[in-house]
């Protein structure tokens, strides 16, 4: 049970703290994204490099995901986020001052151990929050909402990433680089949001109360981590979900991974004309949010049932994704690009619905936490095998692969448990 801050406060007025906190992240997460390659080039790595540095980013991730999820539901969602800024400040000072491939494997791992750390430890925390507060809102409702604020971050922080290093402020300060600006501002911005999160998000009890010494605590962590895992391996529900998980994350790197050598093939575009890369760019993030925005009245057209929504949409996505894959002019490949993510990413608030509400309290972190594992490495398995059948088949080929599995996995959704309907989540 939450502390009677946390217990009395209205719905609306935590969605609004949730949605700033959650909006700033984002941005901060965005300030990297446009130049975070060339960061690695002015450093002096090659692709090859570049792409084992990645590797190493993610994996960190992906291993320490799981464990670490029990750490947030042992120590405290909220101290456990704050944890995750110490090692974002960390990985970021790293890669500031790296002049080689080691040091910038030593940023990386900082880094993807903070994703690792923050994964879903904050979601946890919103939804008990959510369930010990009043007000009218519906679960769904409060996330589609603050999906939207999470959106508007990340392009807000793409943006002015991209604008940073050509700023006034790189041009006055010699000692950094053109790219450097960004990791300066990315630094400073992670020391504000520990503060504000310390401020806008109120304290919650931590889920175990029996940590009295550090060896039993990262005992406890890791047995919950142990039971998590089992209970999701062995719940009807929470293994069907993480196996349509899996194929989310895997169809949505293959596609996020190849669209842009696939629209070059269509337009025969040099490397300079790319005006059409970064207007498809900016509406992906516009579809991202307007899905989010729509789902609430769509998940009226099917009475409340998130189920019956996330088949409907997640069809829908593969048969768009088997049309992409044969479009053969721009207009074509830009409609249907867009309306593939506006379908594939709808179901989102409503899968976030059905597993919470198939998860135990004391373990839900880390549960949350497995769930961002499976689509760390579906991710990855695309990555390699649709890399691999893109190189020698075509991308399309790879594209009607995608869209057949994700056709088959949306059949998972017909046969999952229901706890509730929408408006008593």
């Amino acid at each position: 049970m939450s502390k009677r801050g946390d217990t009395l406060m209205k719905r609306s007025e935590l969605v609004i703290r949730f949605g700033i906190q959650q909006g700033l992240h984002w941005m901060i997460v965005g300030l990297l994204i446009p130049v975070i390659t060339l960061i690695f080039q002015s450093r002096g790595l090659n692709l090859t490099e570049i792409g084992f540095v990645m590797a190493v980013w993610i994996g960190s991730t992906a291993i320490l995901e799981i464990p670490l999820g029990g750490v947030a539901d042992t120590f405290g969602r909220k101290n456990t986020y704050l944890f995750s800024l110490a090692l974002n400040l960390l990985g970021c000072l790293a890669l500031f001052y790296a002049s080689s491939l080691g040091d910038i494997l030593v940023s990386a791992i900082f880094l993807g151990a903070s994703r690792a750390v923050y994964s879903d430890s904050l979601d946890a925390w919103f939804y008990d929050s959510f369930v010990n507060s009043m007000g009218e809102y519906s679960y769904h409702a409060a996330i589609a909402k603050i999906n939207v604020l999470v959106t508007v971050g990340l392009a807000t922080g793409s943006l002015i990433g991209g604008v940073l290093p050509n700023s006034i402020v790189s041009s006055y300060i010699e000692t950094f680089s053109v790219y450097d600006i960004n990791i300066f501002v990315a630094s400073l911005s992670s020391i504000a949001l520990f503060f504000l999160t310390w401020v806008l998000l109120p304290e919650q009890k931590n889920i175990k109360e029996n940590t009295q010494n550090t060896q039993n605590t990262i005992a406890i962590a890791m047995q919950t981590s142990i039971t998590a895992l089992t209970v999701s391996l062995n719940q009807w529900t929470l293994r069907l979900l993480l196996q349509a998980t899996f194929v989310f994350g895997a169809v949505m790197s293959a596609v996020e991974s190849f669209w842009q050598p696939y629209l070059a093939d269509l337009i025969g575009a040099a490397p300079d004309d790319l005006t059409l890369f970064g207007i498809i760019s900016a509406l992906y993030f516009l579809m991202s949010a307007l899905s989010s925005v729509l789902s609430i009245p769509l998940l009226k057209i099917f009475f409340g049932s998130h189920k019956a929504l996330i088949f409907t949409t997640r069809s829908l996505a593969g048969f768009s994704l088997l049309l992409l894959a044969n479009a053969t002019n721009t207009t074509s490949f830009s409609s249907l690009y867009l309306t593939f993510f506006f379908l594939f990413t709808m179901g989102n608030n409503s899968e976030q619905v059905l597993l919470n509400e198939n998860t135990q309290e004391e373990i839900r972190a880390t549960t949350l936490s497995i769930s961002s594992f499976a689509v760390t490495c579906g991710g990855m398995f695309a990555s390699l095998t649709m890399g691999v059948i893109s190189e020698h088949f075509g991308i399309s080929i790879s594209w009607i692969l995608c869209g057949s599995i994700l056709l088959i996995s949306s059949l998972y959704f017909l046969v999952i448990r229901e706890v509730s309907r929408a408006e008593s989540t």
